[in-house]
């Protein structure tokens, strides 16, 4: 620095010194210590109380939901008690409903076979009798009386499977037997004509096999009495009370 600078020179700072007994500044010490240990504890209780306050407020709030809950529990099942019967008559609803099902599993109704029987047959032909077989169970209409069940044929004690076309086969339902008179022969390959082309249900026919079995001619008479037969399928079922699908 240059001479006779204004600038004061820069002096050390001065030593201090501590003329207190070491016990004093010890004491001092141990006192801040203890005051700061009691902040702590005073600070570290007040959080507890604030946490504890906090979990009693939320323990009486669970407790009033869990009262709530048990009060909505408790009409419920009293709701559940008055119902009760009601339960107990759809069950037993249900449970007529399903035995209807399968009462009515395999139902052909006759008055339906009657009716298309009548739409089918030609006008030169007169039905006398007419009887049905149901799959094991024998069943009479329109007049007459019941006749057993048709099968196949057996060969040596066992079914053997019938010819297309013929009476039996393709696993019929049942087996219809008609006795009648008609003008003549012609007539009633008209009527087994008619037979194999009626009605079909779910692109299955009705009617199946329709066999002339029979005619005679009786002397003095323009007229031939006959018989045959027409098996049903499985589209003769009513299909009432079936669930879809």
């Amino acid at each position: 620095m240059a001479q006779g600078s204004a600038w004061p020179a820069i002096r050390p700072n001065p030593p201090r010194v501590d003329l207190l007994p070491r016990e004093v500044h010890e004491g001092r010490m141990l006192r801040r210590q203890r005051a700061g240990l009691g902040a702590a504890l005073l600070v570290l209780l007040a959080l507890l109380g604030l946490l504890y306050v906090l979990g009693t407020n939320q323990l009486r709030a669970a407790r009033r939901d869990a009262d709530r809950a048990e009060a909505v529990a408790a009409g419920l099942r009293a709701q559940k008690v008055a119902l009760q019967p009601y339960a107990d008559l759809q069950t037993q609803v249900d449970a007529a409903s399903q035995l209807r099902t399968r009462v009515y599993a395999k139902e052909v109704r006759v008055s339906q076979v009657m009716r298309d029987v009548a739409a089918i047959v030609p006008d030169t032909v007169w039905l006398t009798q007419m009887n049905v077989a149901f799959s094991g169970v024998t069943g009479t209409a329109a007049g007459g009386t019941a006749t057993p069940p048709a099968t196949t044929g057996t060969s040596g004690g066992s079914a053997t499977m019938a010819t297309p076309g013929s009476p039996g086969a393709g696993s019929p339902v049942a087996t219809i037997t008609f006795t009648g008179s008609a003008l003549g022969l012609v007539e009633v390959g008209q009527f087994m004509r008619a037979l194999a082309a009626g009605p079909t249900k779910g692109g299955q026919r009705v009617y199946t096999n329709p066999y002339f079995t029979s005619s005679q001619k009786t002397s003095g008479t323009t007229t031939v009495t006959f018989s045959a037969t027409v098996d049903l399928s499985s589209a003769a079922y009513s299909s009432r009370f079936q669930r879809s699908g």
